[in-house]
């Protein structure tokens, strides 16, 4: 399973859904999967938002098994490709790319993802074609 950023801060920052985030993480069949883009995404995050989390953070990730991997060409390919395809903003690209590359499910919380043809893992309500409200 590939981690979104979304996913992982809703764990860290103590959001609504981290807990069914959480469990999703525990209770997965295959690896999870990060990019680095999304670790290095989460990392701001969490500094723009909780510094103080900052440390703690990046030491309790060292232990989880999330795996951090690297960008390969062909996910930048893929990525530029659903640039072009669908609403999404650079990191999310590479969070598709990673998915599409390695056959892999997304767990998100962004909805961004609900118009593209990966596989996603969701939270309870999440509606694949829902319009985003305006």
């Amino acid at each position: 399973m590939v981690v979104d950023t979304s996913a992982l801060l809703s764990v860290v920052l103590h959001e609504a859904l981290g807990d069914w985030v959480a469990e999703q993480l525990n209770s997965s069949a295959t690896p999870c999967r990060m990019s680095a883009v999304h670790y290095t995404e989460t990392l701001i995050l969490v500094n723009d938002r909780r510094r103080a989390l900052l440390p703690p953070l990046q030491e309790q990730l060292q232990r989880t098994p999330i795996e951090f991997v690297s960008v390969t060409p062909t996910q930048a390919e893929i990525a530029a490709e659903a640039r072009a395809k669908y609403p999404l903003n650079l990191g999310d690209c590479f969070a598709y790319a990673l998915a599409k590359d390695l056959d892999l499910p997304l767990l998100t919380l962004d909805r961004d993802f609900r118009r593209t043809d990966v596989r996603l893992v969701v939270q309870p309500g999440f509606h694949r074609h829902a319009r985003r409200p305006r």
